[in-house]
């Protein structure tokens, strides 16, 4: 009998539960299953998971039939998320919308954060101090230019900077103005970027600024070298 009355008890509750799959669908956007552990879940409950505000739009179960409540143990296919979640992601339901959403808020920052950290000082600086301490043996690098000839000639000019400690290595080389893509190349590479008679799109320079990247501009080949030499 306490067994029944504590789980009456948790169906009056706020749901929680945690997400053990997800998937984006074409037609009905991204979608979770949730193992609901307490509480009963409703359409229309907001809430919060992982770090993003949602509503329950739609409740289905493995065959796709829909429904308007959960209960704790069943596992729920919810529509409302405004991106793909990820399993293991705790999922909470809040009566209060504007405390979810500052919650979901609060959540993104200290995501945003810890990525930039992870990311921070890319600079031509940065891994010298590294290359002379001898933490590093290499120095990636992107270049992008105006023409193909400017940039054969930039990059063959870099790579006869390597020594027998150091190699320079280009990873990327395009004609064009400095992309977002290219920032991200250089954040998850730890490269700098050459910039050679082009500019930054305003995305790239904003992504740049806010990870550390450093993009290095130039319309003289022999500064570039200069500024580079190992």
């Amino acid at each position: 009998e306490a067994e029944v009355l504590e789980l009456k008890a948790n169906q009056k509750t706020e749901a929680r539960g945690v997400v053990i799959e997800s998937r984006l669908d074409k037609g009905l956007g991204a979608i979770a299953t949730v193992l609901i552990n307490k509480g009963t879940l409703h359409k229309g409950d907001g809430f919060v998971c992982g770090n993003q505000y949602g509503k329950v739009r739609a409740m289905m179960n493995e065959r796709n039939q829909k429904f308007t409540e959960a209960f704790p143990s069943d596992p729920v296919q919810i529509l409302g998320f405004e991106e793909v979640p990820k399993a293991g992601d705790n999922f909470t339901v809040f009566l209060d919308e504007r405390e979810a959403k500052k919650i979901a808020t609060e959540r993104k920052q200290l995501s945003r954060e810890a990525e930039h950290r992870r990311f921070r000082k890319i600079t031509l600086d940065q891994i010298g101090k590294k290359i002379s301490s001898g933490e590093v043996q290499k120095l990636d690098i992107i270049i992008k230019g105006d023409v193909d000839g400017s940039i054969e000639a930039v990059s063959d000019s870099l790579m006869e900077l390597s020594t027998d400690e150091v190699s320079v290595r280009i990873i990327h080389r395009s004609v064009g103005m400095i992309t977002e893509s290219d920032v991200s190349l250089a954040a998850a590479s730890s490269a700098i970027i050459i910039a050679f008679n082009v500019n930054s799109s305003p995305e790239a320079r904003s992504t740049a600024k806010s990870i550390g990247v450093d993009i290095r501009n130039y319309s003289i080949i022999y500064e570039a070298v200069e500024e580079v030499k190992l």
